[in-house]
């Protein structure tokens, strides 16, 4: 449906997760050949980075229905039945990832409002560290949003039901 959210998402983070990679391998090569090699603040940026890609990935695993989730009871239902049991959890996520994105925001606004930083040499501007999670509840609400529309609107149980293993 989003092919092009789908790229971009996919691209942010491969990229965040590839410089986090460098930055740990630099930081573990330069430990090994000379401290000075090491970058001071290179564990807080990539922890930093992380946490964006983590965060960001949450939006992916709503779109291809990877979160965890205890599925054993929903597995034994009818399609039908299956529905509406995932209409629920999304409203209940839709109003959950709704509620992390507006209180992720005030935090992210109260950190740069105040000017925080991190306490290290880097002093790392944490408005943008806490903004992952507005930001990635955010995506993820969209998501969960036309996920329940879906549901709703256009449930198919041949695609969209979960497998039961009653199919013989």
């Amino acid at each position: 449906m989003f092919a092009w959210w789908d790229r971009i998402e996919r691209t942010a983070i491969g990229l965040i997760g590839v410089f986090a990679l460098v930055i740990c391998l630099w930081q573990i090569i330069g430990r090994y050949i000379s401290n000075s090699l090491a970058l001071p603040w290179g564990e807080e940026l990539s922890v930093y980075m992380v946490v964006w890609a983590i965060f960001l990935t949450g939006s992916a695993l709503v779109r291809d229905d990877g979160h965890v989730r205890a599925d054993l009871v929903l597995r034994m239902l009818t399609p039908g039945q299956q529905r509406w049991f995932e209409v629920l959890n999304c409203i209940v996520a839709t109003i959950f990832c709704a509620g992390l994105a507006w209180y992720g925001w005030q935090i992210t606004w109260d950190a740069y409002d105040m000017g925080e930083t991190s306490n290290s040499m880097l002093r790392f501007p944490l408005w943008i560290y806490f903004a992952c999670l507005p930001v990635g509840a955010g995506l993820m609400t969209i998501r969960y949003a036309g996920r329940l529309l879906r549901y709703l609107f256009r449930f198919e149980p041949e695609t969209m039901a979960i497998q039961t293993g009653r199919e013989s």
